[in-house]
């Protein structure tokens, strides 16, 4: 995952999260979550193809590989364990915690949010 950019991170992130819910993950609903407009989201979607991450139909449905998968579940993780050290410990309320838990597991490099989750996880 160390090679993940923040957008990657970010579309990764935002196809877990709809996958998810069940529904097929589409393009533009991929866009709507993420931002960001059908043009930068093909781009990236071809992109994360490419580099092994998702699996897309030509105007089909995208799905996570297995590498995808591991990727954004990392990120999940990490942005769940972020969240709840925001909520709980900072006071921060929670849809705030949720969006700022989001930027700062796609902002930071993938050494330093490790060793925030373990300091997290200690307390």
């Amino acid at each position: 995952m160390n090679d993940l950019t923040y957008s990657q991170k970010k579309y990764l992130f935002g196809i877990y999260k709809l996958a998810q819910s069940g529904n097929v993950v589409k393009s533009a609903d991929v866009a709507k979550t993420v931002g960001v407009s059908k043009a930068s989201t093909a781009a990236m979607v071809a992109k994360l193809c490419e580099n092994g991450y998702i699996q897309k139909e030509h105007y089909g449905q995208i799905e996570l590989t297995e590498s995808g998968i591991k990727a954004a579940n990392a990120i999940y993780t990490n942005c769940i364990v972020i969240r709840d050290f925001l909520e709980k410990d900072v006071g921060t309320d929670s849809q705030s915690a949720d969006k700022d838990a989001t930027g700062i597991v796609s902002h930071i490099s993938e050494k330093t949010i490790n060793l925030m989750v373990e300091y997290i996880l200690r307390k």
